[in-house]
């Protein structure tokens, strides 16, 4: 019969190894071998972007254009539009009109005109031209007036180095908020159809964005236009008005910009960003007090920034200084997935280094984990649990 100390020196060997495994982080979390332990800086990786979101190609017909060009072009009509017409001499025309879903104008006692590919000039030039050859009037005393007083809204696809490309609608309609009544004013000005709302509807540039070369494809035209004077807000010359079915895209300089990386109009104001703090003595992240508001960030913050906000910063020095957090976050224009990790005291002491203290990405992950002092505390506390009974049985 074995004697309670042999009963315990035969627990202990096997447990001891398993505290010796069980009580470190594992060193090795980065599948993509990006980061040495000190040093991490995100790369443009363009081999996952797919066709369609690619820089549109010029085709024989079609040369690129300055910005002065597509600034100065008067936009063309869509679908939507709500113009005011008025001719001399027919008062029962005068009225307010709205280009249906088939792109056409009905007028009373008259045919449809289709109106899609027409300006207001144009449109009110062709519209002389068939009064005239209807002989309803001669082509000296024909006098049209045609204003747009409310744009409609417009589908751009947006592509490059955006945070979310793909295809948004500008403009649309909200239905919470009745529309305003027509005013009695000629023209019209739509904040919300230019190149920084579709920039913002795709969810900000990206760092590594080009400003001075983003491109825009209307029919088979390609303006190149800059947007460094909104980042800035010095230029409103640079916030193009865009027309529905027109392409943009963002070209990427290769390489992370900081100084694209804070709040502004074409960039993120803020960011989601998923937490996990399950720390001792924390068994869920509500007990951790990370919450929605928490894991809700300006853009721009840091890694660091982040672990405070998951409340993994503080505590007893000796015991949770030696913590570490994960960041799992992507290359720029990659869909692979990377895993960064940093001690608590390797962020505080080279806190203004964003190699060390990389900058945190809307949708990317922050994971606490536990320090060595705590982890060898807790497998400690496990095997006190497990062998108290057996030693207390092996006494009686």
């Amino acid at each position: 019969m074995k004697t309670p100390h042999k009963l315990i020196s035969h627990l202990c060997v096997p447990l001891l190894i398993l505290l010796t495994g069980c009580s470190t982080v594992p060193q090795s979390l980065d599948s993509l071998q990006q980061d040495n332990g000190e040093s991490f800086i995100r790369i443009v990786d363009h081999a996952d972007t797919p066709i369609t979101h690619r820089k549109p190609a010029m085709t024989s017909h079609s040369g690129q254009h300055s910005m002065n060009t597509l600034s100065t072009a008067e936009p063309l009509l869509t679908i939507g539009d709500v113009i005011r017409l008025s001719i001399d001499g027919m008062p029962r025309f005068d009225g307010v009109y709205q280009i249906d879903a088939t792109g056409q104008l009905d007028f009373p006692f008259a045919p449809s005109v289709s109106v899609l590919g027409h300006s207001r000039q144009s449109l009110q030039l062709h519209l002389e031209n068939e009064l005239v050859r209807i002989k309803w009037f001669h082509q000296d005393t024909v006098n049209v007036n045609l204003s747009v007083v409310r744009l409609g809204p417009a589908f751009i696809l947006v592509s490059g180095a955006v945070f979310n490309p793909g295809g948004v609608t500008l403009n649309s309609p909200n239905l919470d908020t009745p529309e305003a009544p027509i005013q009695q004013v000629a023209g019209t000005l739509s904040t919300r159809r230019d190149l920084t709302s579709a920039l913002s509807a795709a969810g900000g540039v990206r760092p590594d964005a080009d400003l001075s070369a983003i491109y825009i494809q209307r029919g088979n035209n390609l303006f190149k236009v800059s947007a460094s004077g909104i980042l800035t807000g010095q230029s409103r010359a640079d916030n193009i008005m865009l027309n529905d079915g027109d392409r943009v895209w963002v070209d990427s300089q290769g390489f992370e910009n900081a100084a694209l990386i804070r709040p502004s109009q074409i960039t993120p104001p803020g960011m989601r960003v998923f937490m996990s703090n399950l720390t001792a003595p924390a068994l869920t992240n509500a007990q951790s007090a990370v919450g929605a508001d928490a894991t809700r960030l300006p853009y721009g913050s840091s890694l660091l920034d982040a672990a405070v906000s998951a409340n993994c910063v503080g505590g007893t020095h000796q015991a949770n200084a030696s913590r570490s957090v994960v960041l799992i976050t992507k290359n720029y224009g990659s869909r692979q997935q990377i895993v960064v990790r940093r001690t608590i005291n390797q962020l505080m002491t080279a806190s203004s280094q964003s190699s060390v203290n990389p900058y945190v990405m809307p949708n990317d992950a922050v994971a606490c984990y536990d320090s060595k002092f705590t982890n060898f505390r807790d497998v400690a506390r496990g095997i006190v649990e497990v062998i108290s009974p057996l030693i207390l049985g092996a006494v009686l």
